[in-house]
């Protein structure tokens, strides 16, 4: 089970940062009170006879500096402690940790859960403390989330002097019994007070800031801002997570060793030389999900041209076309030729052309001889808009790779999508989001048609306000039942009519250049594929510059470009 205790791990660590996060953002950042003298005001939560939670009167709590007999640390420990189990409960306790994250937003967090066996439940209890130890225990429902194993045992007992009841008979008690006991209360609260103590002493700061208010509450946070630079809004990322894709915003490491790569056309090159090699990640294998192919790609049967010159290799499916066709005649069976009886529309320019190389059934990368599918080199999604005269021979950028090399290709392809998005802006995303755009004065109309439908206690006021707003979008001083019916059914989603998709948008960038500009874009891709996997199997005469000086030959550098 270590491969599940490793994911329950790291998603349990995102619940808790979720959750702080979630308040934090919450939380105003302007101070809506002027707080005056020492003091601050914070309401406290107490259990009435019957269970519920009350709130009281505020008061006043102590003053900045700690009281000679109890240190700052034991009146962390000794704050306020609040369960919540509903909705409800949150509500009311929510404002209060609202206040106390208005004059010092941090949050110390930690959970809890059950273990049976060795084998880690879902999270059970999640607890938050703020800066003045006030702590909520929130019991979460039962469902498949998984807590951090960090303990704060070493550091609570080396920092602060205090320690830590860590015995299993409390960390592997039942958190999800009905009624918590109080050793359990006091030992899940500790664990986000301390967290919440050692953040304090680590940055200098040996008072409770929260009670520190007016002027000196906000020089004290500048401060902690200060030295938390460079550790603020770092995204997550665990020990296992994997490099193919958890970064969805293409961030890299820093830390990590360059790879020996060649160097791209014209000392440029396209790759982030600090990306992570994802053949070095262990979180599971590369490749899974991925369909390879039935049937070999190259079958490398030859078509003559009738003077018996040879033309290019092909499939058997096309070469036994020529022959149901009656086009063509069998001159071989091993290897399979076929001589055309008519004169084809070009012809090699060299008896060493690319096409008419053998080509090998294996990954051009690694050389496996298993499990491998077609890679463009050059993505569908740029090809695509090419003109018509560079999308002949586009064999030459469909090479085979096994799928934990495509895997690997398809990560780094994404890097360099990203920088021709920044370089062209022309941003990435869900397609079908960018091209409809949201209405919101269709959406108003929507929803009152289908309030005035539902709500049948609806006053007066509120129906004419919604009755008003339908008959201003359909123009007319009177609804009928059908009008109101297709309101209610209205579509929402309107056509962005600036919208062009990335692919598009990089593919006229270039084609602005003319036609050697749009060969650089297909030789960027083509020597961003050699720098990222250095392929070991490449088929011969296979080149950056692939047909690049016979398209300039024939068409000239001043052909018109018709973007397809």
């Amino acid at each position: 089970m270590p491969r599940q205790t490793a994911v329950t791990v790291t998603v349990a660590t995102l619940l808790g940062i979720a959750v702080g996060g979630l308040v934090l953002w919450k939380v105003s950042r302007r101070r809506k009170e002027k707080v005056c003298g020492g003091g601050n005001q914070v309401g406290a939560l107490r259990r009435s006879g019957d269970e519920e939670l009350t709130e009281v009167e505020e008061k006043e709590l102590h003053s900045c500096v700690s009281s000679p007999t109890i240190s700052w640390v034991e009146q962390i420990l000794g704050a306020e402690i609040v369960i919540v189990s509903q909705a409800e409960e949150w509500d009311r306790v929510e404002p209060l940790l609202k206040k106390e994250l208005q004059r010092w937003p941090v949050l110390g967090i930690d959970c809890e859960w059950v273990s049976v066996e060795g084998k880690a439940s879902p999270v059970s209890l999640l607890q938050m403390a703020s800066s003045s130890g006030f702590c909520i225990l929130v019991r979460l429902p039962r469902k498949d989330l998984l807590c951090n194993g960090l303990s704060l045992k070493s550091l609570a007992e080396n920092v602060l002097n205090c320690p830590l009841d860590k015995s299993l008979r409390l960390r592997c008690s039942n958190w999800e019994a009905e009624e918590l006991t109080q050793d359990q209360v006091t030992y899940a609260a500790k664990d986000a007070q301390v967290s919440m103590a050692l953040f304090l002493h680590l940055l200098g700061f040996f008072f409770i800031p929260a009670a520190s208010g007016g002027e000196n509450a906000v020089v004290a946070w500048a401060k902690v801002l200060g030295k938390c630079q460079g550790l603020m809004d770092v995204p997550f990322r665990g020990r296992s997570s994997s490099s193919l894709g958890d970064d969805g915003n293409g961030e890299v490491d820093s830390q990590q060793k360059p790879r020996n790569r060649k160097s791209a056309t014209n000392g440029q090159s396209p790759v982030n030389q600090q990306v992570k090699d994802p053949r070095k990640q262990k979180r599971k294998p590369l490749g899974v999900g991925y369909s390879a192919r039935k049937s070999p790609l190259y079958d490398n049967c030859f078509l003559h041209a009738p003077d018996g010159q040879p033309l290019c290799t092909c499939d058997r499916k096309k070469a036994q076309w020529y022959l149901d066709k009656g086009i063509g005649e069998l001159v071989s069976t091993d290897p399979f030729v076929v001589k055309l009886q008519f004169e084809p529309s070009g012809r090699p320019e060299s008896q060493v052309d690319y096409y008419l190389t053998v080509k090998e059934n294996l990954c051009v990368v690694c050389g496996k001889r298993e499990s491998y599918i077609r890679k463009n080199i050059v993505p569908h999604e740029y090809r695509r808009h090419f003109p018509i005269q560079m999308k002949d021979h586009n064999s030459h950028d469909v090479l085979l790779l096994c799928t934990s090399c495509h895997a690997i290709s398809n990560y780094y392809d994404n890097h360099l999508k990203q920088r021709l998005a920044e370089e062209f802006g022309a941003p990435i995303g869900c397609e079908e989001g960018v091209r409809l755009l949201e209405d919101p004065l269709r959406r108003q109309v929507r929803s009152g048609a289908r309030a005035l439908l539902n709500a049948d206690s609806l006053p007066d006021t509120r129906r004419e306000e919604l009755l008003q707003g339908i008959k201003d979008f359909f123009n007319t001083e009177t609804i009928t039942s059908e009008m109101l019916q297709e309101a209610a059914g209205l579509e929402t989603r309107i056509c962005n009519e600036s919208y062009m998709p990335h692919g598009l948008k990089v593919v006229q960038c270039f084609a602005k250049g003319g036609l050697r500009s749009l060969m650089e874009l297909e030789r960027r891709w083509r020597q961003h594929f050699l720098d990222t996997m250095q392929p070991k199997h490449l088929p011969k005469r296979w080149s950056v510059n692939h047909n690049h000086g016979k398209l300039i030959r024939k068409y000239g550098e001043d052909l018109r470009i018709e973007l397809s």
